[in-house]
């Protein structure tokens, strides 16, 4: 299985670099996951570096990840119309000098103001990523050009594609009590093989029932043990917990294998998960991303 996953992982690597597309799908997608990453994890560092002033440069690190990323996304929707991403090299010195200009007026203001840091994120806001929105518009060439194929998800020669069944259906044949016991119970310890969309969002979508029901039932217990006075059950309680807990979660990581699988990428792409502006790229290939026939590689 390592071997297997190794090789993906490989063909994955050389895909991205040398199809340097992304479709509106992805790109809206990832963009506002960009966004959403950029602005939360600006307020959080924020507060935080009122007291650590260490938090000070941290804050300049997800500034430069984030404004980075986007820029590359923008540059892959760019050759996705057929477009060089030169182009971005005259809106990166137009916004360069709309910056340096704000900056050089917030600092020479006398004093460092509270709003300081929320100034810089709306100039920011202004410059990068509402002109980023407008290249969603941009129509896709669904052919090949020379950034790569819109139509294909693989274009590495290796041969052996690595996970097999060859073909999945769109029909959802079976209902949701089947896809949870597919989920919890006949492939909890299975990440081989393939999962479609619906099964993630339904395992996704449970998950906080099922934590509530494993947090009622470990309650349940404490009560009987301060009904009976028996000890033993408190002990119990707490260890059956973290297990069912344990339990369910390796149950949710298999099934984002296996969804990784169908859109043709690692299960080690799960790892990214813990990584912020990287996990908005897995969470798109678990939550969005149509299945693949391997044999022809187009999306079904």
């Amino acid at each position: 299985m390592i071997s297997r996953e190794t090789t993906l992982l490989k063909k994955n690597l050389y895909d991205l670099v040398h199809n340097t597309r992304v479709g509106k799908k992805a790109y809206i997608f990832m963009l506002i996951g960009l966004f959403s990453t950029y602005l939360v994890s600006n307020a959080i560092i924020n507060n935080i570096s009122v007291d650590y002033i260490l938090m000070y440069y941290v804050r300049y690190i997800f500034k430069i990840l984030g404004l980075g990323l986007t820029l590359e996304l923008s540059r892959r929707r760019l050759h996705d119309s057929g477009y060089s991403g030169k182009w971005l090299w005259n809106w990166g010195a137009f916004a360069s000098i709309i910056y340096a200009y704000y900056v050089y007026d917030i600092y020479s203001t006398e004093g460092l103001f509270l709003s300081f840091f929320e100034q810089i994120f709306l100039i920011e806001i202004l410059i990068i990523f509402i002109p980023a929105v407008f290249l969603f518009f941009l129509p896709s060439e669904q052919c090949l050009n020379k950034y790569g194929d819109g139509n294909l998800q693989m274009i590495s020669k290796v041969n052996s594609i690595g996970y097999l069944k060859s073909k999945i259906s769109l029909d959802n044949d079976k209902g949701i009590i089947e896809y949870l016991l597919d989920i919890y119970f006949y492939r909890t310890f299975k990440p081989q093989g393939r999962s479609k969309i619906i099964e993630t969002w339904i395992g996704i979508g449970t998950l906080g029932t099922i934590m509530s029901l494993l947090v009622t039932f470990v309650n349940i217990l404490f009560t009987i043990k301060s009904e009976t006075g028996i000890e033993i059950l408190g002990t119990i309680s707490i260890y059956l917990f973290y297990l069912l807990y344990a339990y369910t979660i390796f149950s949710i990581l298999a099934l984002f294998i296996r969804r990784l699988h169908d859109s043709l990428y690692s299960g080690f792409w799960v790892l990214l998960l813990l990584i912020p502006f990287a996990n908005i790229f897995v969470f798109y290939r678990l939550l969005i991303k149509g299945s693949w026939d391997v044999n022809s590689l187009k999306e079904i």
